[in-house]
């Protein structure tokens, strides 16, 4: 679980976020979603541990994040950026090695993870030889193995550079970690895809959290078209999910 209490940012142009509480709940998908430049990335950042807040403070499992070691914190948090940082000349078998290591993953869990993200083709290749597509799976691979089952998963974007098939199977593997118990804080601006894997919304507009419900509470016309400035229909699944479309300024 990780909590935020009365978070401001600014990087000396003018404030981001503007006194920011809320509270993100084990098993729960949480996404954060908002126009360009709402302060996504800033949010993830700084609950991440990344990023200090000009004031307030972040809470991880009831602890301030200035009361965790970096080792402590990187054994319960995670974070995966829109861009895969790491080493181009680290074979994808080493990263993913590295990552299991950190977290003593027993090998039929690390089978399976590759199986899913179909890596096994990929592990000899060298990281900077990849497409972004390619590089997104290493990163959410190394991830998962990163952090326990319990932990917590940040994620800023990871499905930018994915097609649909992938942006599903992420999507699934993101439910199934929630439902074991993880915590997920995710920003996703294709609110197609909120629809589908989102349990609550975060909803960033003009600094400040316009909205923090459910999912089926912030994917309506009336609340996106005043944080994005635009006018929106939103369509209803037979499964119930919710699919916005932007359809005029």
């Amino acid at each position: 679980m990780i909590r935020l209490e009365s978070v401001s940012h600014d990087y000396g142009r003018g404030p981001v976020l503007v006194n920011l509480d809320a509270r993100i709940a084990t098993g729960l998908v949480s996404a954060v979603c908002g126009a360009n430049a709402a302060g996504k990335t800033t949010l993830l950042r700084i609950a991440a541990g990344l990023l200090s807040p000009t004031s307030g403070r972040v809470l991880l499992e009831d602890r301030s994040l200035t009361e965790w070691s970096l080792r402590e914190r990187a054994r319960r948090c995670g974070f995966m950026s829109q861009r895969f940082e790491c080493s181009t000349g680290f074979s994808v078998r080493h990263v993913l090695r590295l990552a299991g290591l950190a977290t003593r993953v027993r090998s039929a869990e690390e089978s399976n993870l590759l199986e899913a993200l179909e890596l096994g083709a990929l592990l000899d290749r060298s990281v900077g030889t990849l497409s972004s597509g390619q590089a997104q799976r290493v990163a959410f691979a190394r991830l998962l193995l990163q952090c326990p089952p319990d932990g917590v998963l940040i994620l800023d974007e990871p499905c930018a550079a994915l097609d649909p098939r992938w942006t599903l199977i992420f999507g699934e593997l993101l439910r199934a970690r929630a439902a074991a118990g993880g915590t997920i804080l995710v920003s996703i601006h294709d609110l197609g895809l909120v629809g589908q894997i989102a349990d609550e919304v975060l909803l960033l507009a003009g600094t400040r959290l316009a909205a923090h419900a459910p999912a089926e509470e912030v994917l309506v016309a009336s609340v996106l078209s005043s944080a994005y400035q635009v006018e929106f229909d939103v369509l209803r699944t037979s499964s119930g999910g919710a699919i916005p479309i932007s359809v005029r300024r």
